[in-house]
């Protein structure tokens, strides 16, 4: 198959696993519109140090999925003591099938929470044809997946209030907050304490030991751009290349309670609408428009719930996050409108329901996945800041205004109420690379706004960024054609291209 084909194909066919699983991004509240939000650490502290007693990393690799291997690698669970106990990485390769290769092309899916070996397995046939010259690997980050898991509680279908309005009392809130906080810390156990984005790129390197080469490629989307970028700046001789899909600011983290990701929902929503309303089929504009669709659905969940196919029932949080949910892409745009449809004409929340479901990450038996614990505790091993709950609650209400389609599920942050202060904090610092990152953007992307593109080519200091006009969250390979093609060469050939190339979409 041809790079013109895959092109075609793959914009089609892999914008699905985005939706599901590339960003498990939030649990309805506000987390939804900060999925990726990591602190930063300027100076490197004793804890970046990961040299010590861990035996020699190796990989046992066994036939799986028919013509693909899987395999284990032992990491320690802190790399400040890694003599001491040690948790497994999952791992899934799909070999290359040209020789020589390139090597290993390590890949990352985002969330924090999404797992490597499901997306990379699942779509097996597609990162063959796309990826001929590489060992493509898929990991699931520690916490996620068949590696050693995190757990928190998570019933989201019990919890009837996640949107909040200007002055509503959250003491109770806050008091959930820190029993579900307290809640993680025992049924995770330790690894809670070491799961932050440091240990996973050193996990990284050890997958890269294991492997026996001396350099990898890494394609990062989303949260896997902040993996990527620590490890450019903890090992940077070991980089051939590196892709970093949807950028995320290295400054922008948890307690930063900035408004500039729920901007990124709302000029989101302002593409979508504006696509409708000069579309003159869009069914949207029988009722004045897709803003005004909005403010329809909106105001009738005020008063009550919508019904759901199952028994099931659509709150007002749902709605929000389904309609979140829909703008990752304009593959889903058409089930958005479907979804406003059928609840302006049938009081049916199904479909926006199943949006929701998606990103919260409800199976078809009703359990969840533990994409939200990851996401939850990730983030807030990464935040060297705890604020009080005064400042949260200040600076939430400041953040929400801003945003007037998405403020009233913003307001629910509690941000890492209840947790002890990070032992390890990101670390992002300069990396000395041999080729130049790649740093890529979408004008239209909801969860990683096109703003945070600077600051982690600054953050990184070998780097460019490139950028596309189109929608979507995530451009290689998911929403964008144009860029196709300087990517697959700066990917095989190693050709950069200049910092600020810009395209725009067929």
């Amino acid at each position: 198959m041809s790079r013109k084909v895959i092109k075609q194909v793959s914009l089609f066919f892999i914008f699905l696993f985005f939706l599901i699983s590339l960003f498990a991004c939030g649990s309805g509240e506000v987390s939804t519109y900060r999925e990726q939000t990591p602190s930063t650490s300027s100076e490197p502290s004793e804890t970046l140090d990961t040299t010590g007693s861990a035996p020699p990393a190796s990989i046992t690799w066994k036939s799986c999925y028919q013509n693909y291997e899987c395999g284990v690698v032992e990491v320690p669970i802190d790399y400040q003591g890694p003599s001491l106990e040690t948790i497994q990485i999952d791992l899934v390769r799909i070999p290359a099938s040209t020789d020589p290769s390139l090597g290993p092309l390590l890949i990352n899916f985002g969330g924090p929470g999404a797992s490597g070996t499901e997306i990379v397995s699942m779509y097996g046939s597609l990162w063959e044809f796309a990826f001929p010259e590489f060992d493509v690997i898929g990991f699931d980050p520690r916490g996620v997946g068949k590696s050693a898991q995190v757990q928190c509680p998570f019933e989201p279908d019990n919890d009837q209030q996640s949107v909040f309005e200007e002055g509503e009392d959250l003491s109770e809130l806050y008091k959930q907050a820190e029993e579900y906080a307290k809640a993680c810390i025992e049924m995770s156990g330790d690894l809670a304490r070491h799961i932050g984005t440091n240990n996973v790129a050193r996990d990284m390197d050890r997958i890269r030991e294991a492997l026996s080469v001396d350099q990898i490629t890494y394609l990062g989307y989303s949260y896997g751009t902040r993996i990527g970028a620590v490890y450019a700046s903890l090992f940077p001789d070991h980089v051939r290349a590196m892709i970093l899909d949807g950028p995320v600011s290295p400054t922008d983290h948890v307690s930063s309670f900035t408004p500039i990701q729920g901007q990124g929902f709302e000029t989101a929503w302002s593409r979508f609408a504006q696509s409708c309303d000069n579309d003159r089929s869009c069914p949207l504009n029988q009722y004045g428009g897709a803003e005004e669709a909005f403010n329809i659905v909106d105001e009738t969940l005020k008063v009550s719930n919508f019904l759901v196919d199952g028994g099931r029932e659509l709150t007002r949080g749902e709605f929000m996050l389904g309609t979140a949910s829909a703008l990752y892409s304009p593959f889903t745009w058409p089930d958005l409108i479907n979804g406003f449809v059928a609840m302006i004409e049938n009081g049916d929340g199904s479909i926006h329901q199943e949006l929701a479901d998606q990103l919260a990450g409800r199976r078809e038996d009703g359990s969840y996945d533990n994409s939200q614990a990851v996401l939850f505790l990730v983030n807030c091993a990464d935040d060297p800041k705890r604020p009080s709950k005064e400042f949260i609650k200040e600076a939430v209400d400041e953040v929400a205004d801003q945003l007037p389609h998405f403020g009233p599920a913003i307001r629910g942050d509690t941000g890492c109420a209840g947790l002890e202060e990070s032992i390890d904090p990101l670390h992002i610092g300069q990396a000395d690379l041999e080729i130049p990152a790649l740093i890529i953007a979408m004008e239209g992307d909801p969860a990683t706004p096109i703003a945070w593109g600077p600051g982690l080519v600054d953050s990184i200091g070998d780097a460019v960024l490139i950028s596309s006009d189109g929608d979507g969250h995530g451009a290689f390979l998911t929403n964008s054609e144009c860029v196709t093609e300087v990517v697959f060469r700066y990917l095989t050939e190693l050709v950069v291209p200049r910092n600020g190339w810009s395209c725009e979409e067929p």
